[in-house]
């Protein structure tokens, strides 16, 4: 099984220069509880203890239980102080657990990285949501080897030595499992090389996929180091930090459609990794939340793994009869290297901090790449924020590339999409295809 090939970093030239024209790929879930400012939330009423939401440094508040006073007993959102881990431990599933992780070292240098992505936003060409936070190191750092290190005390069980495309001058890859017990695991994809007791037991020839395979579980102490990432200027430009917690599981409009899905773990248990520091040096991570290959932005919240909002486009939708992240396509289909088509079988709408609209797994132009349509430049004569699209409404979204027409059924249950390389006019929904959450 490949790793989801949508964050793949090889990537036509063409593409690239055309994503990184319309800026950056962090998806804020607009109007949540994740984008309001904390001070708005304290006090209010919350649904589990540990859960934060916050919008970085200073601001982000932990759902707690009061002792004492009239609501004693109640949930409520309370001001996080800087001593707070956030919700890395979660709830125990394994009785036998004592000590839930807590990360004490930094996984590379800060002053290495440039900005790092929230989980729960879109993948390279969208439609996927990403369960894993791209970290970017600085591109004045690409060609170095700047070396990574376990954040915690955890056990190496998985790795996979991995070489996808064809391009003869990419170098192949790492990705490590690791175990650091209580049921989280830890994951890093891209990575450039690998050292000491890590070196020692992965894969020694490239394979096609970045699936883990099995390896002698190897004890990895807190601070050692396992490898190193190596940015390459319009190729290599950032490595995935995965990390999940099977002592929660995050929750979706329809529930069943994840809890049924083979492929769908991620969705189910991915959290946000800074949460597992503490103090400053929880604090220090998420001020380096922002949008990719940009400098980090103010207020960008760690990210949460969520299908959307109800009753509006906003959000995950699927074919009725689609698995999570077990893609399919209709209309005309094609291959660049990777799975790809007109209408896929899962398709995301939502906003970036930067206010721009994307909308992913739905594909008339080439070279493939993600829709993105800002408040500036082509297309923004059509910006429209997602969420503001209720039941009944119908909307199209155009930029140079192609045009995106969307209407919701009267109930909001369902959703009608065509896509085309022409104008909006040119559109015709009798002839999309119905998605449904």
């Amino acid at each position: 099984m490949l790793h989801s090939p949508w964050s793949r970093r090889v990537i036509p030239s063409t593409v690239i220069a055309v994503a990184l024209a319309l800026l950056g790929t962090v998806l804020l879930i607009a109007g949540s509880p994740d984008s309001a400012q904390a001070a708005s939330l304290v006090g209010k009423p919350c649904k589990k203890v540990g859960t934060t939401m916050g919008d970085g440094p200073g601001r982000t508040v932990i759902c707690t239980k009061l002792k004492s006073g009239k609501k004693k007993g109640k949930l409520v959102w309370k001001l996080s102080k800087g001593t707070n881990p956030g919700p890395g431990p979660g709830p125990n599933p394994d009785p036998a657990c004592k000590t839930r992780p807590v990360f004490t070292k930094d996984f590379i240098a800060p002053e290495h990285v440039q900005v790092v992505v929230p989980i729960g936003e879109q993948t390279a060409y969208g439609g996927v949501l990403s369960v894993r936070s791209y970290v970017h190191s600085k591109p004045e750092l690409d060609g170095q080897r700047l070396p990574l290190y376990a954040p915690v005390d955890m056990t190496l069980n998985q790795a996979a030595y991995y070489k996808i495309g064809t391009d003869p001058t990419y170098k192949p890859e790492y990705s490590l499992f690791f175990d650091a017990g209580c049921g989280v695991t830890v994951q890093l994809y891209h990575v450039k090389g690998v050292v000491g007791a890590v070196a020692s037991e992965v894969p020694k020839e490239p394979v096609p996929s970045s699936a883990g395979q099995p390896v002698t579980p190897t004890l990895i102490k807190a601070g050692e180091q396992i490898g190193w990432f190596e940015g390459e200027a319009g190729r290599s430009v950032a490595f995935d930090l995965r990390v999940e917690d099977t002592g929660r599981t995050n929750t979706f409009i329809n529930q069943a459609r994840f809890t049924s899905s083979p492929g769908a773990s991620g969705e189910l248990y991915a959290v946000c990794p800074y949460d597992f520091y503490a103090g400053v040096q929880r604090e220090r991570w998420l001020a380096k939340l922002g949008a990719p290959s940009t400098d980090p932005v103010p207020g960008t919240p760690c990210g949460t793994i969520s299908q959307g909002k109800v009753g509006t486009a906003q959000g995950m939708w699927f074919f009725s009869d689609a698995k999570v992240n077990s893609l399919t396509y209709r209309g005309e289909t094609w291959n660049e290297g990777m799975p790809a088509g007109q209408y896929q079988s899962q398709i995301v709408f939502n906003v970036d901090p930067r206010n721009t609209i994307r909308i992913g797994g739905l594909n008339a132009a080439r070279p493939l790449v993600q829709m993105m349509i800002s408040k500036q430049g082509p297309g923004s004569d059509t910006w429209r924020d997602p969420l503001s699209l209720t039941a009944g409404q119908e909307h199209c979204w155009s930029n140079s590339s192609q045009s995106v027409k969307v209407r919701l059924s009267a109930d909001g249950a369902s959703l009608t999409a065509v896509v085309g390389t022409g104008a909006c006019s040119g559109l015709d929904l009798s002839r999309g295809q119905v998605y449904v959450r």
